[in-house]
């Protein structure tokens, strides 16, 4: 009899933890009464009882497991016994897991046609965990879904951010692929172009001297372009892959400038341009030196590209009491309000006051370096006057 009762009840309970309410409502006999776990629900009838299960699965749809810690049949006549158990169960809700211990279930199971049906349950938990009308701990679930929606919001809010670093990216290489489509063949052109007419007219030509110089020239400047672009493409995508780290050291800030200056000097010097500095001497700055010296070398490529021939460049150093403010200013074509607005929008690139063509990159390249290295980066400018550039970094 036992094992019949216990397989009975047992029965029951998994039809119920499994959200089968039909064959939940099948194990009741027709005279079925209960105390349910909700504080409102107490009932003498078959219909009433019914309608609390009803309103209990609709309110937790999902299955649950649970574990009966104890579970006692007690023999009351041949034909009823009496069921205790204690019982532990965890919902799976979407939000999580919501688990309450120690419930405590008793039930009467008379035999009726040879099956044995539940004429009576009391279910029992803590009062606190539920208010007037919850058939299950809603107020203490929907507390508990309350932090999970918060811990929720802030993964979605770091998936939205990640979601566009993504779009960023994505846009970031897709205005890579069109420089290397693009601009990166067009010098290869150009070279191969002016090799074939020099290498066409080689025995024609051998002797005249300015047309080999002129085309040399030509060539030059290409490579020199091509140079430009090529280091600034290295450098934007180490940077969008993260694999650019600054490396500190202390260095004097004098000699960088000057070695960059030196670097750039045919460039200036073919457009007759006048470079003046003024550095303290031995002035040391702790940053990355490879890092500083892109930042100044793009700076002052931008500042040559676009001066007019003759024009004047100053490179200005100042010990701050926190920074080391670098600052660039030419007296060349300048820019508009709306044209500094949206330096870093996109990848622009204009032509200088000779003609020269950039990638669009550099000064995006600069801006993501100086932000590396802790520092600030400020344009002004004014439309044919010229453009200031000041960088300031932490000593």
């Amino acid at each position: 009899m036992e094992s019949e009762v216990k397989q009975a009840y047992l029965k029951y309970f998994e039809d119920y933890v499994q959200r089968k309410l039909e064959d939940t409502l099948n194990a009741f006999s027709p005279d079925f009464n209960m105390i349910g776990t909700g504080v409102d629900e107490f009932s003498v009838t078959y219909q009433h009882s019914t309608e609390l299960f009803r309103r209990e699965f609709a309110q937790a749809p999902e299955p649950f497991t649970y574990q009966f810690k104890t579970l006692k049949v007690c023999p009351i006549t041949a034909d009823s016994a009496y069921v205790m158990g204690l019982v532990d169960m965890k919902f799976l809700l979407p939000t999580g897991e919501f688990e309450y211990s120690n419930n405590r279930t008793t039930a009467i199971l008379r035999k009726e046609k040879g099956e044995w049906k539940i004429i009576h349950g009391h279910w029992s938990q803590p009062a606190e965990l539920q208010q007037e009308g919850e058939s299950v701990p809603l107020s203490a679930i929907l507390k508990q879904n309350k932090e999970l929606k918060n811990q929720l919001l802030i993964k979605q809010q770091e998936l939205e951010k990640q979601n566009q670093q993504l779009k960023e990216m994505n846009q970031s290489l897709t205005k890579l692929f069109s420089i290397v489509s693009h601009d990166l063949k067009s010098p290869f052109n150009a070279f191969l172009g002016i090799t074939d007419l020099m290498l066409m007219n080689f025995e024609d030509d051998f002797e005249n001297k300015e047309y080999f110089q002129l085309r040399l020239q030509l060539l030059n400047d290409l490579a020199h372009n091509l140079y430009d672009l090529t280091e600034n493409l290295l450098n934007w995508a180490k940077l969008n892959s993260n694999a650019i780290e600054p490396k500190y050291r202390e260095i004097p800030i004098d000699s960088l400038i000057q070695k960059q200056v030196n670097v750039l000097r045919p460039i200036w010097q073919k457009k007759r341009i006048k470079i003046t500095e003024d550095a303290p001497n031995e002035l040391l700055v702790n940053t990355d030196p490879d890092m500083l010296a892109v930042i100044i070398r793009n700076l002052l490529t931008n500042a040559i590209k676009f001066s007019y021939p003759e024009g004047e460049i100053k490179i200005e150093v100042a010990n701050g009491s926190k920074n080391i403010i670098i600052k660039i200013a030419d007296n060349g074509i300048g820019m508009s309000a709306e044209q500094i607005q949206s330096l870093f929008k996109d990848y622009r690139t204009t032509r200088g006051t000779d003609n020269e063509k950039g990638t669009g990159i550099g000064l995006v390249t600069c801006k993501e370096m100086t932000s590396k290295l802790k520092g600030i980066l400020k344009f002004s400018s004014e439309l044919n006057k010229g453009t200031t550039v000041v960088v300031e970094l932490p000593k």
